[in-house]
């Protein structure tokens, strides 16, 4: 009985042999390929000096080389881990992968939009502070927030993230800045409106007279 197991077990495992030594087969590839693309990116961004574009002024600890590298790598981790998991027929580890792989992707994507939000938010923005028109370094600060604001809005969606809540609090800050202005300009023109009323009465009691 108990070598009659044995047998049974044996053969059960001669035929997932194939299966076990191909799934191994392709994590390795996977973890291979996957270095070298996170490699390949890094390199790519480095070249093109990323970084040094995005943040001339600031300096973050982490950098968008490291960020899209490690991303890159990951991407080719979970595929692999996905073919691997198809090999051995294991339909849940393929279920959460694919959920993985999706949500990485979005991820780069969103990245991206926001990165080109920034870059287009900070060019303008100096362009228009270093016009040295009329309140510049305000209007120039409220579109660069303003353009930041609509790409954060439009790669959210990519993350599987509602925009919705981002929009309230847009409304909110620009009726908060809306009112402050208001009364900004209110109380500072006080007394020039003052005296427009004053001119204005003189006129109206000479033409009486």
């Amino acid at each position: 009985m108990i070598q009659q197991a044995l047998i049974t077990l044996w053969n059960s495992f001669l035929m997932t042999l194939p299966s076990l030594i191909w799934s191994a087969i392709a994590l390795i590839a996977g973890f291979l390929i996957g270095k070298i693309a996170g490699w390949i990116v890094k390199q790519f961004l480095i070249r093109i000096k990323l970084d040094q574009y995005i943040f001339e002024k600031e300096k973050f600890k982490i950098k968008l080389s490291d960020v899209f590298s490690i991303l890159t790598r990951w991407v080719f981790y979970l595929a692999f881990i996905n073919i691997a998991a198809w090999i051995l027929g294991i339909e849940t580890v393929i279920t959460l992968v694919n959920s993985a792989i999706g949500f990485l992707v979005g991820a780069i994507e969103a990245s991206v939009i926001i990165i080109i939000g920034y870059s287009l938010a900070y060019y303008i923005k100096d362009k228009v502070i270093h016009s040295k028109t009329f309140y510049g370094d305000l209007v120039g600060n409220l579109i660069f927030f303003l353009v930041l604001y609509v790409s954060v809005a439009l790669a959210l969606p990519f993350v599987g993230i509602d925009p919705t809540l981002v929009n309230w609090i847009l409304i909110v800050i620009v009726a908060s800045l809306g009112v402050g202005l208001a009364i900004a300009v209110g109380l500072g023109l006080k007394e020039v409106v003052a005296d427009i009323a004053k001119g204005y009465s003189r006129k109206f009691k000479k033409k009486r007279r």
